[in-house]
């Protein structure tokens, strides 16, 4: 068990190494790690990762390590408790709102349910976004000093 530990922690040490190892600025870093967070948050099994390739494809000053290193950070043990949170918040904001009413009553659930989910979602990714760019950027900065002295 702790081998894996050890093989899983120097892999995670050595790809954040070849983040910082790049030599594009400390904003295209930390806007490549935002945004991977954002996509990673974002509730898209299976295709976060063509999310990823497209945004890497569009926008050629964003690091493309740093985005897919977000994507490694976010993981379902990550994500577990921020999607509990995202359908919590969405159930803060609607409340005891109406309900569309479809011919399938199942249909009027899954609405629901989905429509509480996605809001919170977007309530949540956008400031862990937003922070994870600013503490991507500093730790980039402090270390890119460190290692020029």
């Amino acid at each position: 068990m702790k081998n894996y530990k050890d093989q899983f922690v120097f892999k995670i040490k050595r790809h954040f190494l070849e983040v910082l190892k790049t030599k594009t600025s400390d904003h295209s870093v930390a806007m490549g790690f935002a945004i991977g967070s954002f996509v990673a948050i974002l509730p898209t099994p299976g295709i976060s990762f063509l999310i990823g390739l497209a945004i890497v494809a569009l926008f050629k000053t964003i690091n493309k390590y740093a985005l897919f290193f977000a994507m490694l950070v976010w993981n379902i043990w990550t994500l577990a408790p921020i999607y509990w949170a995202s359908y919590e918040i969405g159930e803060a904001i609607f409340g005891k709102a109406d309900v569309i009413k479809f011919e399938v009553d199942e249909w009027d659930q899954v609405f629901d349910y989905t429509l509480r989910f996605l809001v919170g979602n977007l309530f949540l990714a956008l400031p862990i976004s937003t922070i994870s760019y600013f503490g991507v950027r500093w730790m980039v900065r402090k270390w890119r000093v460190k290692r020029h002295r």
